[in-house]
């Protein structure tokens, strides 16, 4: 695990953790999640959070060496597996927060194999001290392995400690601070384009906070930088209430040749709108040089409760602090 994540203990399929201020800057700015609340205390303070406030995409920091280490536990082979293919949901009840304690659980629901591919399954939460889930994930992982059996070796490593909820209510009544108008929003609406360069570097970054490259969590990386482009716009990184992501096929994670740079492309669109519960439906479209990313990939976004928008958030660093 990266030494910016401090691990308390590890008891089987559990991992304790505690979310460091060093650990959420270094990865907000690997993933180009700049909005305030993720650089500076005085702006988390004034959304109404005790610390620096982690993007929607920080559990990788924490699970992404789990899931290398299932994987690993699936290849009997001399090479580690190659990952092929990835799908991810995450359900967020709140941010995580500096100073959380955090029990990381895994559950490998489904392990199997055919041809020469294991696909593994696995949920994971991140529970507080308290006991409440703050975050919930699935994951399917596509790796390329020598032999049958996977499942077995995998279950010995991590032991299923009892299921683990699909959804975690909401664990706060904190209002959110959208600076979009809920109302004046309708379905079809289109964000504004976002275009990124990306280079070799700036995937070292992200291996050195995570502990994986993005060849190894594919799809990860470029989620982060797509809740970047949502949070830009919805002004309020504890907006986002869901991320579903599926890697396009044929894609296994953004390369870059050292001393390249590749031009990305970020573009969402308004698919639902939820009147009642003031949430709205957002996909999102990454393209790389013009190639799909993700074969889908939604947000699901809360909005504050009255007509008129919340104050915008501090302006974010100047680009020199970026």
């Amino acid at each position: 695990m990266n030494d910016l994540v401090r691990p308390l203990s590890r008891n089987g399929s559990s991992t304790r953790c505690v979310v460091l201020s060093a650990t959420i800057r270094e990865f907000a700015r690997s993933v180009r999640n700049f909005h305030p609340a993720h650089l500076r205390e005085d702006a988390a303070h004034r959304l109404g959070f005790s610390g620096l406030v982690a993007p929607p995409t920080f559990p990788a920091v924490f699970l992404g060496h789990v899931h290398r280490e299932l994987l690993d536990a699936a290849c009997t082979g001399a090479e580690a597996p190659r990952v092929l293919h990835a799908d991810h949901v995450l359900d967020l009840a709140r941010p995580l927060v500096a100073g959380d304690h955090l029990d990381c659980r895994v559950h490998v629901e489904s392990s199997r194999y055919f041809s020469d591919y294991e696909v593994l399954t696995i949920r994971s939460a991140l529970v507080d001290q308290d006991g409440r889930s703050l975050q919930t994930g699935t994951t399917t992982l596509l790796g390329r392995v020598r032999t049958a059996g996977a499942a077995s070796a995998v279950e010995e490593i991590f032991a299923d400690r009892g299921p683990i909820e699909s959804t975690p209510p909401p664990v706060t009544d904190r209002m959110p601070c959208t600076a979009v108008d809920f109302d004046s929003l309708a379905v079809g609406d289109e964000l504004a384009v976002q275009l990124l360069e990306v280079s070799a570097a700036d995937l070292a970054e992200y291996a050195a906070v995570t502990g994986l490259s993005s060849a190894e969590a594919p799809g990860m990386y470029e989620l982060g930088l797509a809740t970047g482009y949502l949070t830009d716009w919805l002004g309020d990184p504890a907006a986002i209430a869901r991320l579903r992501t599926q890697v396009a096929p044929g894609v296994h994670g953004l390369r870059v040749r050292p001393g390249q740079r590749v031009r990305l492309a970020l573009r969402g669109r308004i698919t639902g709108l939820d009147r009642r519960h003031r949430t709205a439906s957002l996909a999102v479209d990454l393209r790389c040089e013009g190639r799909r990313m993700f074969g889908y990939a939604a947000a699901e976004a809360r909005f504050q409760h009255d007509a008129s928008p919340a104050t915008p958030p501090a302006a974010p660093p100047q680009a020199a602090d970026r």
